[in-house]
């Protein structure tokens, strides 16, 4: 994601020692209400609240072909034959 896409909403100062860190999360929690159709996060780096649009599900990924039972013929094929020792 590019960072035209993410929203800072409050910066922080960082030696700000008036605001504590449960009004921090009261305030991310109310960005979420207004903005539900984005992920909201603080990012350490800016020191602030940012949002962005919420990352689409990947796509869900093909599944395998089912192993062949054992004894089949493909199975055989496939393993080599087991011989029994005596």
């Amino acid at each position: 994601m590019s960072d035209a896409q993410v929203r800072v909403w409050l910066r922080i100062r960082r030696d700000d020692r008036n605001l504590s860190l449960k009004e921090v999360f009261d305030k991310m929690e109310e960005i979420r209400k207004k903005a539900p159709d984005e992920e909201v996060y603080f990012d350490g780096d800016e020191f602030a609240i940012c949002s962005r649009p919420h990352r689409k599900a990947p796509a869900r990924p093909v599944p395998h072909p089912k192993p062949d039972a054992p004894g089949s013929k493909d199975s055989a094929r496939r393993r080599g034959r087991q011989t029994q020792l005596t």
